[in-house]
């Protein structure tokens, strides 16, 4: 099935749902990671413009709205500027 093919190309990405990646979704956590290629390229702007933010959903960032915790930090630019 489809997990030969996603076991070949990320041999040590484990996430749960290997679908997200590489969908065009920047997925964080597990996702986010050089095993899984910054979720299959997924996640290449944002770690571009963000290399020091590690949330769980990185669409939060900049999204207009300003979310707490680990997302209104210095490293994410206070929200990609959403809490500003």
């Amino acid at each position: 099935g489809d997990c030969g093919a996603f076991n070949e190309e990320y041999p040590e990405c484990t996430v749960d749902d290997p679908s997200y990646v590489g969908d065009g979704d920047c997925d964080g956590d597990d996702y986010n990671t050089e095993e899984c290629e910054y979720d299959g390229g997924d996640c290449g702007s944002f770690n571009e413009e963000y290399p020091e933010c590690t949330v769980d959903d990185p669409s939060y960032v900049g999204d207009g709205d300003c979310d707490g915790d680990d997302y209104n930090t210095e490293e994410c630019e206070y929200d990609g500027g959403d809490c500003l």
